[in-house]
């Protein structure tokens, strides 16, 4: 596993550093800067092996399928490091956050976030740290699912902590994101708690909270915030329907609800 994500960060550092207007570029979230998966960079490569277009690999501790962001010349991403009394199974989760140099691979930052006693299983193809964190100014968010989520300072300082209470069967899966002073968490458990929550970002204090229709169960997924005309509406796919909020803010008063057929259809709400 370690091995797996030394490989990835390398990755990340060879693309960013090898464009040639590099300097400019952010890839601060999941799927990049619109959230959508699109870089607008020009003369990357596109062929890597063990030793060609990879300027620098660097051992992570620790297992996590969470995506590295970069900004600010640090790469950022999330582990969850076993702690281990003897042989058996592990006595505890260290969920910690990790800044490297986007030039060198150095370590910057490593910082526990939380510790999990005797954590519970997930899936076994999963991680404890499979959400991707956030970058926004001198902010990072981090998330971890059920077991927590965190604001920290760029150097490793956390600012608050706060845990949203969902029950996953697998684990956690979707990243959150950042919108002006709101961060969304999709917080889709199997165990009746689904909804989606804008938390403050000064403060991790819940500004609106939205539950699912039901019936809502497990999802993995990360909300979007796209503007239609002049509105911007977020949206945040569950299980079993596709919900989209019109200008998240907590004052909100509509949603939009994508059906099965994906074509779109105002839901009146009365206010929060």
């Amino acid at each position: 596993m370690a091995r797996f994500r030394l490989v990835q960060v390398g990755l990340v550092a060879a693309a960013m550093l090898i464009a040639p207007n590099a300097t400019a570029s952010q890839w601060p979230e999941f799927r990049g800067p619109t959230g959508q998966g699109v870089s607008g960079e020009q003369g990357l490569p596109l062929n890597w092996s063990e030793s060609s277009n990879v300027l620098w690999k660097v051992p992570v501790p620790g297992a996590g399928w969470s995506s590295p962001v970069v900004a600010n010349g640090r790469v950022w991403l999330t582990t969850a490091v076993e702690i281990r009394a003897g042989t058996g199974r592990p006595a505890g989760v260290s969920l910690r956050a990790v800044a490297l140099d986007v030039s060198t691979g150095r370590e910057l930052v490593n910082v526990e976030v939380f510790r999990i006693d005797h954590p519970t299983a997930i899936n076994g193809k999963n991680s404890r740290a499979s959400p991707t964190p956030v970058l926004d100014a001198d902010r990072v968010y981090v998330h971890f699912g059920s077991d927590g989520t965190a604001a920290l300072s760029a150097t490793g300082e956390v600012l608050w902590r706060v845990r949203l209470s969902y029950a996953s069967q697998h684990g956690s899966g979707g990243s959150p994101v950042v919108y002006r002073d709101l961060l969304i968490v999709n917080c889709d458990g199997n165990g009746g708690d689904a909804y989606v929550v804008a938390l403050d970002t000064a403060s991790g204090k819940p500004r609106w909270k939205t539950a699912r229709r039901r019936p809502a169960d497990q999802a993995y997924s990360t909300p979007l915030v796209i503007t239609v005309g002049q509105e911007d509406q977020l949206v945040s796919v569950g299980a079993y329907r596709d919900r989209g909020r019109s200008s998240p803010s907590p004052l909100c008063r509509k949603a939009w609800l994508l059906d099965k057929q994906y074509s779109l259809r105002r839901a009146r709400r009365g206010p929060r």
